[in-house]
């Protein structure tokens, strides 16, 4: 939880309401259930439109159709405005 806003960090969304965003630069945090330890498994991708799907490094390779529930990872917050300048 944010304790300056009281807003969650992270906003889950499901593959049913939407597919993730596609910016640029944009990365998201993945997870699917892992039924054999019955946890969620999570990965930070950025999606490469030349070949159409998300990496997150060396071996982590996930199509959409693979991205169960995702969240937008947040930029950092904007700097205060200084002003004396």
């Amino acid at each position: 939880m944010n304790s300056q806003t009281n807003k969650p960090f992270l906003e889950w969304n499901s593959k049913d309401l939407m597919g993730p965003p596609r910016g640029a630069a944009q990365q998201i945090i993945v997870t699917v259930w892992n039924e054999e330890l019955e946890i969620y498994d999570y990965n930070i991708v950025a999606y490469y439109k030349p070949m159409d799907l998300w990496y997150g490094g060396p071996g982590v390779l996930v199509k959409e159709d693979e991205i169960q529930y995702w969240a937008e990872i947040p930029g950092p917050p904007a700097s205060p405005v200084d002003p004396g300048n």
